[in-house]
């Protein structure tokens, strides 16, 4: 599935089952109804992006494609974010 909307926050977490990985989780928002509010980027990804820093994709747009959901977090396969902040800042 195909999901689109804004990252609220996100953060590198030490991956549960192998600790010399780890893995992007984070909080979106404008996804449709029935669609999971958190996802999931694997490090296989994050090794292929530059730009999917946790300090700096707060507030931009993305396109994710999820294949699948697990515990209300869906996995992705593809990642695109937009380049700029599209989102008021929380902390303004």
């Amino acid at each position: 599935m195909t999901l689109r909307g804004f990252i609220r926050s996100a953060e590198l977490l030490q991956d549960p089952d192998d600790e010399n990985r780890v893995h992007l989780t984070a909080s979106v928002q404008g996804v449709s109804p029935g669609q999971p509010r958190k996802i999931l980027v694997p490090f296989e990804i994050l090794l292929t992006l530059d730009d999917l820093d946790p300090d700096t994709v707060g507030g931009r747009a993305f396109r994710a494609e999820v294949e699948t959901v697990e515990n209300g977090t869906g996995i992705v396969t593809a990642i695109e974010v937009g380049p700029a902040r599209v989102l008021r800042d929380p902390e303004s």
